[in-house]
């Protein structure tokens, strides 16, 4: 499931891609009409049989929004306190029983907004929805029938709808073609099943989201009147839950409806039941295990189960006994004193603690009662030596979950009754926007430190619904209690949801499921988000007999130094510290130094630089660990002052999140929002740098340019590209003022060398040397000494994001100051193709261009005209520095460029 519900323009740290819940919990009161809720609904997968001939037609004047006349149902069938014989057919996919025909609106006829259809029309009572859509005949004739089999009192009416499709509307195309689904209808238990047939995709139209409304409804659209199936346009059909109630008004931040797309089709026999609610019905609702148990570390184990008495009496002294059969037998009596009508009970099962490998059943169950059905709740388990996990073995996820585009880590919770090492995280790939996203497997302590982890993985289109094994660059150690296995997702520009989650576990456990920090930090639990049993392991191995040394951090570091601390194992008598250029191979190369104890100071180290550090324990003369680490930690920059030009600066040298040296932020209004580098909507690869707006206050931001050595007499240049953003069709214009001065303050930027009021476009713009609006001046210093270029962001609240890119600063020289203005060079450096832009250079014929190398020869010529962007082609020249010199008559000007292929 990949669904990203954005709130505004931003997103919560969890991404859920759907509420994966089955039911509430919360107690529901008997009610004497409607007799059918969450309770009591089901969603399993079963077998579609086409009527084919049996039957009857059922007549209609067209297949786009009709009704037909009243149809028998062949027995007495009891709904909402009524009886009922007939039904009356609406061709978009629903009846209402009895002999009245329905009224218009027969589908919602909003922009996908589910309220304001036939459940919510309060003249509209007993109803039963399939799939109520705005239908129309497939590219085969649609055909609907109805067939009453069986014998008395079991007999079963099926309503089918043949061949029909998805109408267009609202400017999104249809979805689904020749889709078959039917509604059955069940003599004396009242029971009301949807079956739906594998329908085609459409293949002319773009996949996107629609709504649909599938339910049922008595008198009204209320909680106690109306019963409706809910998941996201982009879940599975398998994790569509039911919902007291119509449907929610769509927001930027909920499921609305029972959502649709061409890429996401029903199973075959995909199955939504609705039974009534009988008097005496306790059900198991979910039963608390692992999938995988490791001995004997994983034990003793304790079984748990969710049981819901979905009845309308009270129950007392309910039993419940778990029972474990295969590799190992264990059985586990207990009672349930009282139990409301609608409540639920926990149970917790005596420990149980296997002694045999092999796979075995876990299986929960209640007394029989008036619903046999639901008494009994079975799941597998697999008993090894290594392995934890929840997730069952061999069962396929309903979804799959994450974090959007932020960066964060799913983890699993695990108890271990003994130290262990930690070898791999395995944990099941799903969402297929996932491949060529950067994912990997980490292991944390009970606080949420990280132990360890692997190296860096880019998913491919072959790990997609495939369960994938993150091997630890180091096995991590763990003590006796909890720990977390996990699978770290980095930022994106593209939202992801990496990792796969089991339906079944609805409520989800608690103090299983977490998100921690990327970095490490305190564990949120995620059970009231009813995820389902997210899909993770964690492989364990014996304990080292000398662990590796845990809490590796770099502190106070310096321009040429920096201290490293760790904490040693209690056996430890000496460590190894290991660092390097950052992604060096600890194995093969860097710089190994021995010390005795924490903290030790690095020197000697490169200014502005990333390194990798890892440490080792040794436990005796042969005994070592593994390494811990890598930590990675960048050495302070000396601010360089830039008196060779040209300067660029495209913001690539760097991760996202830190600034090329030199570069400095000012938040001038202290509101926490500045500016950024980001790895997103980049002029080139891979960073930009980024203003993100604040929703309450102005812009008031800066950044400036290291120090520039600058000359009186001198003229230099300034080119950079800028863009605003827009969010689901809407441009939001930004602010953007660029100065030069004599420090990098905003009292000290004194001279304006661009200003934009309206940045409204949100591909790169590229600025254009000149005096007029919207143009870059001259920087013409009135004496020798170092400036800065200040570009200031003054957005009003509640805009976008503001990005600039590719700044370029160059020496220009002529007899002109007019050519000078009216002349940029752009890209510089460039790869070789160069785009010369003239305007208002008042030439009556072409200018020449001649560019010559650092000896003075001259390696190529050209003819550009004013008022427009002209193409020189250099790509014949080597790399190096050139001189570009453009002439009008005897007037011309000189400008610096770099060739860098």
């Amino acid at each position: 499931m990949t669904q990203l519900y954005k709130a505004n323009r931003t997103s919560g740290a969890w991404r859920k891609l759907a509420l994966l819940g089955l039911l509430g919990l919360a107690s529901t009161a008997a009610h004497a009409q409607f007799s059918y809720s969450t309770t009591s609904a089901q969603n399993v997968a079963g077998t579609y049989a086409d009527l084919g001939t049996t039957g009857t037609v059922i007549a209609t004047t067209n297949t786009d929004d009709d009704n037909s006349a009243a149809t028998p149902i062949g027995f007495t069938f009891n709904f909402n306190g009524q009886a009922f014989t007939d039904f009356v057919l609406n061709t978009n996919g629903f009846i209402k029983l009895g002999t009245t025909a329905p009224a218009a609106p027969y589908y919602y006829a909003g922009a996908q907004d589910p309220t304001d259809g036939p459940l919510n029309n309060a003249t509209q009572t007993n109803l039963i929805l399939p799939f109520n859509l705005d239908l129309v005949s497939g590219t085969t004739a649609a055909e609907y029938r109805v067939a009453t089999t069986g014998t008395a009192p079991n007999r079963v009416c099926t309503i089918q709808w043949k061949n029909v499709s998805d109408k267009t509307r609202d400017g999104v195309g249809s979805q689904y073609d020749n889709f078959s689904f039917q509604a059955k209808l069940y003599e004396t238990t009242n029971q009301v099943e949807f079956v739906y047939s594998l329908p085609t995709a459409v293949a002319a139209s773009a996949d996107a989201f629609k709504l649909a409304v599938v339910g049922l409804k008595g008198s009204g659209n209320s909680t106690t009147q109306s019963l409706v199936m809910q998941k996201g346009s982009a879940g599975a059909w398998s994790a569509a839950f039911a919902v007291a109630g119509n449907y929610p008004a769509p927001t930027a931040t909920s499921v609305a409806a029972h959502g649709i797309r061409k890429s996401v089709l029903p199973d075959a026999g995909r199955t939504y039941r609705f039974k009534t609610v009988f008097a005496n019905d306790n059900k198991v609702q979910v039963v608390y295990t692992l999938g995988k148990l490791p001995i004997p570390y994983g034990a003793p184990h304790t079984i748990q189960a969710v049981v819901t008495n979905v009845g309308t009496a009270a129950q007392t002294n309910v039993s419940v006994t778990a029972t474990v059969s295969g590799a190992n037998t264990f059985t586990s009596t207990k009672t349930i004193a009282t139990l409301a009508a609608g409540a639920s009970s926990t149970v917790s099962f005596d420990p149980f603690t296997p002694t045999a490998t092999g796979s075995e059943t876990v299986s929960v169950a209640v007394a029989n009662d008036d619903d046999n059905t639901n008494n009994t709740y079975t799941l597998a388990q697999e008993v090894s030596a290594t392995t934890f996990a929840y997730a069952q073995p061999g069962v396929a996820p309903g979804s799959s979950i994450g974090f959007g585009t932020s960066g964060s880590i799913l983890a699993v919770k695990y108890t271990t009754t003994a130290p262990r090492t930690v070898s791999a995280v395995t944990a099941r790939i799903g969402d297929p926007n996932s491949v060529g996203k950067t994912i990997y497997g980490v292991v944390a302590d009970n606080s949420g430190a990280i132990l360890a982890r692997s190296a860096n993985y880019t998913v491919v289109a072959a790990d997609i619904n495939t369960d994938k094994t993150f091997t630890l660059t180091s096995p991590a150690s763990v003590t006796t209690g909890n720990f977390f296995a996990g699978v770290a997702q980095v930022a994106n520009a593209t939202a992801y949801y990496p990792v796969g989650v089991q339906a079944f576990e609805v409520p989800t456990r608690a103090g299983a499921y977490f998100s921690i920090p990327l970095a490490g930090g305190t564990p949120s639990d995620q059970s009231a988000a009813n995820l389902g049993a997210i899909m993770i392991e964690a492989v364990t191995g014996a304990p080292a007999t000398c662990p590796p040394p845990t809490a590796l951090a770099v502190n106070a570091v310096t321009t040429t130094g920096a201290t490293v601390t760790f904490t040693g194992p209690s056996n430890g008598t000496g460590y190894v510290i290991i660092y390097g250029p950052a992604g060096f191979n600890p194995a093969s190369a860097g710089t190994s130094v021995t010390t005795t104890a924490s903290p030790y100071t690095l020197t000697g180290l490169t200014s502005s630089t990333r390194y990798d550090v890892y440490v080792r324990a040794n436990c005796g003369a042969t005994d070592q660990s593994t390494l811990t680490g890598p930590i990675t930690f960048s050495t302070a920059c000396s601010p360089p002052i830039i008196a060779t030009f040209p300067y660029t600066e495209g913001f690539d040298g760097v991760a996202a999140g830190a600034l090329p040296c030199g570069i400095t932020v000012t938040d001038a209004n202290n509101d926490g929002k500045t500016w950024t580098v980001v790895a997103s909507n980049p002029a080139s690869a891979p960073n930009s740098i980024r203003y993100s707006f604040n929703s309450a206050s102005a812009a008031d931001d800066w950044f400036f340019t290291p120090a520039l050595f600058l000359r009186a007499g001198s003229n230099y240049q300034l080119s950079f590209k800028y863009r605003a953003s827009a969010s689901s069709g809407v441009t939001f214009p930004e602010k953007l003022e660029v100065k030069y001065g004599s420090t990098a303050t905003p009292t000290g930027q004194t001279n304006t060398l661009f200003q934009n009021a309206n940045v409204n476009n949100i591909t790169y713009s590229t600025t254009v040397a000149g005096t007029a609006a919207g143009q870059v001046s001259l920087i013409t210093p009135a004496s020798n000494g170092n400036y800065y270029v200040g570009f200031h962001a003054y957005s009003d609240a509640d805009q976008f994001n503001l990005y600039v890119d590719d700044i370029s600063i160059s020496a220009v020289t002529g007899t002109s100051q007019a050519m000078m203005r009216a002349i940029s060079m752009y890209p510089n450096p460039s790869a070789g193709s160069l785009s010369i832009e003239v305007r208002g250079a008042n030439a009556k014929g072409g200018l020449e261009v001649e560019v010559t190398n650092l000896l003075g020869q001259r390696v190529h010529t050209a003819t550009v005209r004013d008022n427009m962007t002209n193409q020189v082609d250099l790509s014949k020249l080597a790399n190096g520095m050139y001189t570009v010199k453009v002439k009008n008559g005897n007037e011309y000007m000189l400008r610096n460029i770099t060739i860098q292929k």
